[in-house]
């Protein structure tokens, strides 16, 4: 396998690689294109294209990545052991739970073939294992409420998807269920089944993965109908750690201009046009940002997210906090611990790790 195609690293993007995968070890598109059918075997199914990743060791990188996939300080990184140590500052500033609006959930063996993915790029997961394993996870770090973070790279896949996660965490405690999806024939549809038949409550997108121009025509319609039912849109729309075809500032600004009003969460805070998309928070009401990936000690949404601490307190109304669980090379109690010591007021603190994801899903939380 060629492994300059292989290896473009981004948040969760596996599936950026699929194609080229079935391609080279032919692959059926079935395995790939999730239909209700596939739903029950979608395990067994996708254990053909774990067996098929093969990957170089990370010790041959492309040199132009290496920046991109390192720490801070590479003689002092943040522990990768599965470890709490952030419980105490949350007693002492009377956080009572975390809320993680950045947490992604795939069928296993899926799950398994991105973590081979990124083994190979050097990108070390501390938390590998099953849905169990993850939860209890969540549960110990005191992050109360999270996330069904997937996205589809291709059509005919994302409707499966939301099958998958209904059918799977219907009953998974105190997840909040997102869906996604794709321009297709039939997404407007799927979209509203998602929202009415299966209480969806949130959309996923990545524009890198999926090559997605927002402005798309075919998602014109669907776009509308979450405008007026008021459903927000969680969307990896930034350059970083590697630019999309769609992806950037230049392509999001006119997005929001013809849907002034949809609730959006631009990922990663927009890195690396951090300062531009926060911007556009004085103009438009309903949009925010998620903290996911940016103040921590890995580079991958840049090298200096220090100097947009002040924007934690600035829109301090307008941010919430993410990890993108499991699928990072350090445990959760470096993001949170950093945001908990940064010097912003205890109230932005508050809000940003719990209260204001609890305001946008209708959460009590006294």
């Amino acid at each position: 396998m060629n492994q300059k195609t292989m290896i473009q690293p981004c948040f969760a993007c596996f599936q950026n690689s699929l194609d080229k995968i079935q391609s080279n070890n032919h692959i059926h598109n079935d395995i790939l294109e999730l239909s209700s059918k596939e739903i029950h075997s979608i395990e067994s199914n996708f254990k053909e294209i774990e067996s098929n990743v093969n990957i170089n060791s990370s010790n041959n990188i492309d040199s132009s990545i290496r920046p991109i996939l390192a720490w801070r300080d590479p003689h002092n990184p943040p522990s990768n052991i599965d470890e709490v140590t952030h419980l105490g500052l949350m007693e002492k500033y009377k956080i009572p739970f975390i809320f993680d609006i950045h947490t992604h959930f795939f069928p296993l063996s899926v799950m398994r073939a991105i973590w081979k993915w990124f083994d190979g790029v050097g990108w070390g997961i501390t938390y590998k294992g099953k849905e169990e394993y993850r939860l209890d996870a969540l549960t110990r770090n005191k992050i109360k409420y999270f996330t069904s973070l997937n996205y589809a790279h291709k059509p005919n896949m994302a409707r499966g998807l939301n099958q998958w996660v209904h059918e799977t965490h219907k009953d998974t405690k105190n997840m909040i269920h997102f869906g996604t999806f794709y321009p297709e024939p039939g997404v407007e549809a799927y979209v509203k089944q998602a929202v009415e038949e299966f209480g969806f409550q949130g959309f996923k997108l990545h524009c890198e993965v999926s090559k997605l121009d927002l402005n798309t025509p075919e998602l014109r319609s669907t776009f509308q109908y979450l405008e007026k039912d008021q459903i927000p849109i969680l969307i990896h729309t930034g350059t970083a750690p590697l630019p999309g075809e769609f992806t950037g500032y230049k392509y999001f600004r006119p997005f929001m201009e013809a849907f002034p009003n949809l609730k959006v969460i631009v990922a990663h805070m927009g890195a690396y046009e951090m300062e531009e998309y926060a911007s556009l928070l004085d103009i438009y009401p309903q949009l925010a940002l998620d903290t996911t990936m940016v103040f921590v000690d890995y580079l991958a949404t840049g090298s200096k997210p220090d100097k947009y601490i002040d924007n934690l307190e600035k829109y301090a109304d307008r941010i919430y906090f993410g990890s993108d669980f499991p699928n990072i090379p350090y445990n959760l109690s470096h993001p949170i611990s950093n945001i908990l010591n940064f010097p912003i007021s205890t109230e932005a603190k508050h809000k940003i790790l719990y209260k204001n994801a609890c305001d946008l899903f209708r959460i009590a939380y006294y």
